[in-house]
């Protein structure tokens, strides 16, 4: 159905919806069977988005693929959100991709919230998160090692942000 949309309507919101998903003119214009797997998962984004939807709910758009699959997946879902204002509902077990991307983080835990907050309150509970069998961002992790360690690093959840740590704790610069 087209929404009662016409011909140069929808023609402009599917050129949209693949640019917003990183699809090139050329693959536009490909049998969907002849499609990767990655861009067989743009393409499914995209046929949503060019209905312009003000809340998309995503249920793990980004798994099976590799990591630069996943970062151009991502980063096009906030294109979108940033270019059209929309809400973004993502289900996902990728901590870091949800860590780095998120306003906002309900985790669950069986059937019942355990938790409604940003991803820095969520965070600071990255024990309970575990014992409650989630995983948390490898990053957390490390620094939760360190401080078993005695290190006296405060909780972080994303890599700039162990830099930064890394930075005030050494009291000086830090070379990659």
């Amino acid at each position: 159905k087209n929404m009662g949309l016409k011909a140069d309507e929808i023609d402009r919101r599917v050129r949209e919806a693949a640019g917003f998903v990183g699809l090139t003119e050329k693959q536009l214009e490909v049998s969907p069977f002849d499609l990767s797997g990655g861009q067989k998962r743009r393409v499914a984004i995209a046929g949503v988005i060019a209905m312009e939807p003000e809340v998309l709910i995503l249920d793990e758009p980004t798994a099976g693929l590799d990591p630069v699959g996943r970062a151009e997946i991502l980063a096009n879902i906030e294109a979108y959100r940033q270019a059209k204002n929309a809400t973004i509902m993502m289900v996902s077990h990728s901590m870091e991709d949800v860590a780095r991307l998120t306003d906002r983080l309900l985790v669950m835990n069986g059937s019942h919230l355990a938790m409604d907050a940003t991803p820095a309150e969520v965070f600071t509970h990255a024990e309970e998160l575990v014992e409650m069998g989630l995983n948390i961002p490898q990053v957390t992790q490390v620094f939760l090692h360190l401080r078993k360690m005695g290190v006296p690093v405060e909780n972080v959840y994303t890599i700039d942000q162990a830099v930064a740590e890394i930075k005030r704790v050494r009291g000086g610069a830090v070379h990659a």
